[in-house]
């Protein structure tokens, strides 16, 4: 019994030494070499080990690795959007330009953006506000503008104008400079900042388990999932005829992370987290403190849609691999180009998710010199303890004599 338990014991070290099991992925093949978006299934995300997905690889059939980077890491990214104005008139002359906004919804306006042709010169505006284009009134007294700082494509700068809030609705903006000829005005209009959310699939956490406790709380729970999937978006429908507001948390009982959230008869329930870990260790409490428990219809999960940025080579086979940890995060040149790599690249697929061995890289064992084998130390040893014990008789004979 004893000879089967030291075996077990032996033969997991050894595997354990040896080699992890990793996750693989076939990439479909590409039909011309170039740059392309590798597209991250939920499964293959929900195996990586890591948070910022480093433990990814892309091996060509040699076992080469290929250099990527990671697109689409944010579910939410704040962009600026320009509009136009309504022009009524846009005259010029001699080095005066003369700009009439049509304000047609009558909003109420503090600031302009002016994009003209690139010009070196000092620029002055004034504005006057109307609603009839027949009587006038000073807005801004004429004062220098400068621009935003950068520029345009196209040969384009921008002008930035403030003025004192109103909702004119027509505003009069005249532009001179020290020149004698005139600046050339593109379009006049605003920046309207908003948020663009990233592309997400479902993810299926299976039936999900509800239970409205005594201690005035309801727990939900996923017995059925399978994988540990990393969440950016949480979908909860309830159904209630009466108003509600309940405070919730989503809760890891394994590495004790939460995500606190508010369920509101008022708002559609959609929440946005990062990469929050949703498995068989996820639960979602919901304080109903004196009320009666929801009525919980469903509770969908996305994940944000992720890419690989890879160059592939026409007709290669190539592979993912994700779960390799001993390696740190990776480092390649195509990081410092990320942002000269079109967005809209084709995107491949993978597919055929199993698990396969992976070899640890360990040290070789150098070969023991003479005087490190267990041969050679215990004899030392043994001679050692000879030479004590012919001392210790020597000893004890000659005290023996002198008695």
């Amino acid at each position: 019994m004893k000879k089967i338990i030291f075996t077990c014991l032996l033969s997991f070290l050894v595997l354990h030494i040896q080699g992890q099991s990793v996750w693989q992925a076939s990439v479909r093949p590409v039909e011309a070499k170039g740059y392309y978006n590798i597209e991250l299934d939920q499964p293959v995300i929900a195996k990586s080990a890591k948070k910022d997905l480093s433990d990814l690889k892309i091996l060509d059939s040699k076992n080469n690795e290929i250099p990527y980077f990671l697109r689409s890491v944010s579910p939410v990214q704040e962009v600026s959007r320009f509009e136009n104005y309504a022009l009524k008139q846009n005259l010029v002359q001699d080095s005066l330009n003369v700009v009439v906004v049509d304000n047609a919804g009558q909003e109420d306006i503090d600031r302009f953006y002016i994009v003209i042709r690139s010009a070196d010169v000092n620029k002055y505006a004034s504005v006057r506000g109307s609603n009839d284009l027949s009587q006038w009134y000073i807005v801004k007294q004429k004062t220098a503008i400068s621009g935003l700082g950068y520029k345009q494509a196209n040969n384009e700068e921008v002008l930035l104008l403030d003025i004192p809030q109103g909702n004119y609705k027509y505003y009069e903006i005249e532009i001179e400079n020290n020149q004698k000829s005139p600046l050339k005005i593109l379009r006049v209009g605003k920046f309207e900042n908003s948020s663009i959310y990233g592309q997400f699939t479902e993810i299926d956490p299976g039936k999900f388990v509800k239970k409205d406790s005594t201690d005035k709380k309801t727990y939900i729970r996923f017995p059925d999932i399978q994988d540990t999937y990393k969440i950016n978006r949480l979908e909860i429908t309830v159904q209630n005829d009466a108003f509600y507001l309940r405070d919730a948390v989503m809760f890891d009982t394994i590495i004790r992370q939460s995500f606190n959230f508010r369920l509101s008869s008022k708002t559609d329930n959609s929440f946005f987290a990062d990469n929050f870990p949703l498995g068989k260790h996820t639960v979602i409490v919901i304080e109903n403190n004196n009320n009666l428990p929801l009525e919980i219809v469903s509770v969908k999960a996305y994940g944000l849609n992720r890419y690989l940025c890879a160059y592939l080579e026409k007709g290669q086979n190539y592979y993912l691999q994700v779960g390799i940890t001993e390696n740190g995060i990776p480092k390649y040149d195509i990081e410092h180009f990320k942002n000269e790599i079109p967005i809209d690249l084709p995107i491949v697929k993978t597919d055929n998710l199993h698990s396969v061995p992976y070899a640890v890289d360990t040290p070789q064992e150098r070969e023991l010199s003479l005087i490190e084998k267990p041969v050679f130390l215990w004899s030392v040893i043994i001679l050692i303890g000879l030479f004590l014990t012919f001392v210790c008789f020597k000893t004890i004979k000659e005290m023996r004599k002198k008695k």
